[in-house]
C-alpha cells in the first residue's frame, strides 16, 4: 500500500512539473510560424519567418493579418535565437505549414537534423526556391503581406491540377542521408515546376509541363490538360516497362493505359479528335522527359526503381504508347 502512494506521488509530481514547464512561455510570448524560409548567403543562414499577428487583429480588421521576421546566423539555431532577441519571443514552429528552402540547404543532411531538432513536424511540406526569403514576405499589388493560408491554397490548386506532387521534410532528409536523388516541387512566386535535386551531385529543373509528365509517369492522379480550347482530366491506370538490349544500346518501350474526363469541352465536339490529341501529347511529352531524366541522371526518380536498367549503355532510346479512353 505504502509502495503504491510513493509511486502516486511521483505521478502527481511528474504532472506539475510538466504543467509548470508547459505554461512557463505564454502564448503571448511566442511567435506561431506559419511559413518558413531558409538560405545560405556568404556562408551565414538567413531565417525568415511568417507568422500570425494577433495584435493586429479585431473587429475593426476582420481579416488576419501576418508579420515576418528574419534572423541571419552561423546556423539555423543563431538565426532563429537572432529573431527571439529582436522581438523578444519565442519562436514555435509546430504548426509551420510549409518551408521553402534553397538548393544548398536542402542537400545538407546535418542542417535538415536541426529542423527536426526545433519540432518541426517530418511531415512539412518542403518547396525549393532560390529566393526563400521572397515567398515568405510575398506581398500583393496593394504591398500588403501575403498570409500563409493564401500561398497554401495556390499551392493545393496546383495539386488538384497534377502539377505539384507534396514532397515533406521527412523525404528530403532521408533521401539526404542515402545520397540519393529526389524530385522537388519548386517555386519563384508560384509554383513554377520541379527540380530533380541530385543529394550528392546536381540540380535539373523541370517546368511545368515536364513536371505534368513526370507526375504521370509517377502515377499522380487528376493531370490536367489543354486540348483544343478545353480542359481534360488524366488519370493513368496501368503502366508497363519493357527494355531492350542490342550491345551497348538500349531501348525502353513505355506503355501507359489512361482514363480522360473532359471537365469543360472547347472547339471540336468529337471526342476522339480530343482522345487522339491526349494521346499524342502524352506520348511526346513522356518520351521527352525520360530522355532528359537519363541524359541527366536522374531516371531512377521518374521510373520505378525496377524499371532503370539504362546505366551502363552508351544510348538509349525512349518510345512511349498511350492508350486514353475518355
Amino acid at each position: 500500500m505504502k509502495s503504491k502512494l510513493i509511486i502516486i506521488c511521483i505521478l502527481s509530481l511528474c504532472l506539475i512539473i510538466g504543467l509548470t514547464a508547459c505554461s512557463a512561455v505564454q502564448v503571448n510570448e511566442r511567435i506561431f510560424v506559419s511559413l518558413m524560409g531558409i538560405e545560405e548567403d556568404n556562408g551565414l543562414c538567413e531565417l525568415s519567418v511568417q507568422a500570425y499577428s494577433s495584435t493586429e487583429s479585431g473587429k475593426d480588421s476582420p481579416v488576419p493579418k501576418y508579420k515576418t521576421y528574419s534572423g541571419k546566423g552561423r546556423s539555423f539555431y543563431e538565426a532563429a535565437d537572432m529573431i527571439k532577441r529582436e522581438s523578444g519571443r519565442e519562436l514555435f514552429f509546430g504548426h509551420c505549414g510549409a518551408v521553402f528552402l534553397d538548393d544548398d540547404f536542402i542537400r545538407s543532411k546535418d542542417k535538415l537534423r536541426m529542423l527536426a531538432g526545433e519540432r518541426i513536424s517530418a511531415g512539412c511540406p518542403v518547396i525549393l526556391s532560390e529566393e526563400p526569403a521572397d515567398e515568405v514576405e510575398r506581398e500583393d499589388d496593394d504591398d500588403n503581406l501575403i498570409g500563409s493560408e493564401v500561398i497554401i491554397s495556390s499551392v493545393r490548386r496546383y495539386a488538384d491540377e497534377g502539377l505539384y506532387s507534396e514532397v515533406t521534410l521527412r523525404d528530403v532528409t532521408a533521401a539526404a542521408d542515402s545520397g540519393g536523388i529526389i524530385i522537388v516541387p519548386l517555386s519563384d512566386e508560384h509554383i513554377s515546376g520541379a527540380a530533380a535535386v541530385d543529394m550528392s551531385g546536381k540540380t535539373v529543373y523541370l517546368d511545368l509541363s515536364e513536371t505534368a509528365a513526370v507526375n504521370l509517369l509517377r502515377g499522380e492522379q487528376g493531370i490536367q490538360m489543354s486540348i483544343f480550347g478545353g480542359s481534360l482530366s488524366v488519370n493513368v491506370s496501368d503502366m508497363t516497362v519493357y527494355f531492350r538490349q542490342d550491345n551497348n544500346r538500349g531501348e525502353y518501350s513505355v506503355k501507359l493505359v489512361a482514363e480522360g474526363i473532359l471537365d469543360e469541352p472547347g472547339d471540336s465536339d468529337n471526342l476522339d479528335e480530343y482522345r487522339h490529341e491526349a494521346e499524342r501529347i502524352i506520348s511526346g511529352s513522356t518520351e521527352a522527359i525520360l530522355e532528359k531524366a537519363e541524359r541527366n541522371g536522374f531516371l531512377s526518380a521518374v521510373l520505378p526503381k525496377d524499371y532503370a536498367y539504362s546505366e551502363g549503355y552508351e544510348n538509349v532510346d525512349f518510345t512511349v504508347e498511350t492508350i486514353l479512353e475518355i
